[in-house]
């Protein structure tokens, strides 16, 4: 028995050293966090490596001088072998942490290894340790702190009004207002959007300058368009010394606040810039998830005896049960309870306020909560295949969606499946928004009663595609669907009706609400305010693929970016080039019947190009661990 006791204490306590050391230092992860969490998995995972390694010591225990110094340094290599992956690829960590144990077979190790009274203390903290750690607050931090706490403002409070900009990520435009180059009525039953539509000052769609959600909240927050701000793709990163009109509403003397649901918009990348709150508590565990899966899940003992994947899923049922309930909240619901008490605290404050709210809901995968799904969605079920149709209640997930599309562009499925299978995920599409228009309602029966005036932007980041050539989702074309988006004006100051004579893009967001404010725009903000009068320009939208540039009367050409670091000569390959007056679906290509047709075009490209400032805000710039977690998270491919 003493045996058992002694070689049992003393292996677990060498391996919960190091263990420790690995979980709160994560050394194997390009960042730390859940600290607390973490050592206690890697406790957890270095027990269950230890279990072999003690039955072969009981075995050889009658050789053994002195076991509990060998098991001991046993335990020491069992820790060992994950933490230094960080550094000696696999398995060359097993060999440097084998050789390591060999140091309890020598005389020497005695003066190194703790005494038996010591190791029984300790493996006995680390037990009681694990046990009560699921049970305590996490230990998460925000991922995008406040970037400014003051006990008293010393900023003059302004003269004006309260301001809201909304942006729903993965918003079609003609969700609210109805496409009529499509078949049947292609808006979702909205009561509050739609009721103010008549009170809106509103577009049949914006344009954004792009199909990604960074990039396009870029354009959104800094008033410049794709050329300018240099951000084709959620890789990229945003320059900081783009002002954001956070910054010109906080300098103006306005309170500043967001409530984010997509990392791709946090600090991680620069988004949290003139905001004195700025909160991400939306998000959850998505992003964490990401990283303990991806990164610190494969370099853990745990990792290595299940998939990364079921690493993760084993860590959150442990010791994240509480972000794994939050997870299955509606992000619509997790932004409003984050907004209400906001709203609270600054209607309780004379200074008038800038509030970006943004929600995730209509992204994929499509998940209305139970509540909704099915008011729509329901008789169309009916007609979807098994192999495209979600079991009971789950959500529409990325790799459904990416089948239908792979079916659609190899003609797997007949032209009435296919029809029967875009528009069921349509409509569960639209149920995502009929929970997000309620929540709405609630944020702005809140707006309301404060009694103070407020001026309403709702727009969102890019748009979607249900099957139009063939695609699905975004992040994948030029074509209109990836690039309308709804907007509505609404509030103090603003004439309601139908802008004509323009189309609005999402750099126009920040002319339009400082004007509205009374504040003067920043000379390098260069979109302009819809509230002056229409113009005809031309307009651009990229990727990290295409270009797509309008030329302000109808024509839409559609280039593909061929090199990189190069002048305009031969940087862009010309691909489509459309119609939209005559050619609104873009059914037709006029370069395949006539490859000049783009010639009167020509300048204008030439002159987007060769204004590209995406090589040179780029250069050098790399992305961060969570900026890559929430590329990988939200299902982009590169």
């Amino acid at each position: 028995m003493k045996t058992l006791l002694t070689t049992g204490f003393a292996l677990l306590a060498g391996c919960s050293v190091i263990a420790l050391i690995d979980g709160c230092f994560q050394f194997s992860s390009p960042q730390v966090l859940l600290r607390r969490e973490l050592m206690g998995f890697a406790l957890i995972g270095a027990w269950a490596a230890a279990v072999p390694a003690y039955l072969m010591l009981l075995v050889l225990a009658k050789c053994l001088k002195d076991v509990g110094h060998v098991a001991f340094w046993v335990g020491i290599a069992i820790g060992l072998a994950p933490l230094l992956m960080a550094w000696i690829p696999s398995p060359y960590n097993f060999f440097a942490a084998a050789l390591l144990s060999g140091i309890g077979y020598f005389p020497i190790s005695k003066h190194f290894t703790p005494v038996g009274p010591v190791r029984v203390c300790f493996t006995l903290f680390c037990m009681g340790f694990v046990a009560i750690s699921p049970f305590l607050p996490s230990s998460a931090t925000s991922l995008t702190p406040n970037t400014y706490v003051a006990a008293s403002d010393p900023r003059p409070i302004p003269t004006g009004i309260d301001v809201f900009l909304i942006s729903i990520d993965t918003l079609r435009a003609d969700v609210i207002v109805d496409d009529p180059n499509l078949e049947g009525d292609s808006t979702a039953p909205l009561p509050f959007l739609q009721g103010k539509i008549g009170e809106s000052m509103w577009a049949t769609y914006a344009l954004s300058c792009s199909n990604q959600t960074l990039p396009g909240h870029v354009g959104m927050l800094t008033g410049v368009d794709a050329m300018e701000h240099g951000v084709r793709s959620n890789i990229d990163l945003p320059d900081p010394s783009l002002p954001l009109v956070s910054e010109v509403f906080q300098e103006a003397g306005w309170n500043t606040a967001a409530v984010i649901s997509n990392a791709l918009i946090s600090s991680a990348t620069g988004m949290h810039r003139g905001f004195d709150i700025f909160s991400d508590k939306p998000i959850g565990l998505a992003v964490y998830s990401e990283l303990i899966s991806t990164t610190v899940a494969p370099h853990t003992w745990l990792g290595m005896f299940v998939s990364p994947d079921s690493a993760g899923r084993l860590f959150a049922g442990i010791f994240a049960r509480e972000m794994v309930k939050v997870k299955a909240i509606p992000f619509a619901d997790r932004v409003t309870d984050v907004v209400m008490p906001q709203l609270d605290a600054f209607y309780n404050n004379e200074r008038p306020f800038f509030y970006f709210i943004h929600m995730l809901d209509p992204h994929v995968a499509y998940g209305p909560p139970p509540h909704i799904r099915g008011v729509l969605s329901n008789g169309a079920a009916a007609a979807v295949p098994e192999r495209f149709l979600p079991n009971n209640q789950a959500k529409i997930s990325f790799e459904m969606v990416r089948d239908l599309e792979h079916a659609l562009q190899h003609d797997e499925i007949s032209a009435e499946v296919a029809a029967a299978t875009l528009e069921y995920y349509r409509l569960v599409y639209l149920e995502e928004m009929i929970h997000v228009d309620n929540k709405l309602k609630e944020i702005f029966a809140r707006a309301d009663a404060s009694k103070r005036p407020y001026v309403v932007l709702f727009t969102g980041d890019h748009g979607e595609q249900f099957g139009e050539h063939d695609f699905m989702e975004h992040a994948n074309s030029m074509f209109q669907k990836n690039l309308e988006v709804p907007f509505m004006v609404w509030g103090k100051g603003v004439t309601p009706g139908e802008l004509q004579g323009t189309i609005p893009g999402v750099d126009d967001v920040p002319a339009t609400l400082l004007h509205l404010a009374g504040i003067e725009s920043p000379q390098g903000m260069a979109g302009r305010s819809m509230l002056l009068p229409p113009l005809v320009r031309p307009f651009v939208a990229t990727d990290n693929r295409q270009i797509a540039v309008y030329d302000g009367t109808g024509m839409k050409w559609i280039g593909n970016w061929t090199k990189e670091n190069e002048d305009s000569d031969g940087f862009v390959e010309a691909t489509a080039l459309f119609d939209l007056n005559a050619d609104p679906t873009e059914g037709t290509n006029l370069l395949l019947k006539d490859p000049d047709a783009a010639n009167s075009i020509l300048p204008l490209i030439g002159t987007y190009v060769d204004r590209d400032t995406w090589a040179g805000r780029q250069t050098g710039i790399e992305r961060s661990a969570f900026q890559q977690a929430a590329f990988d998270q939200l299902g982009y491919v590169e």
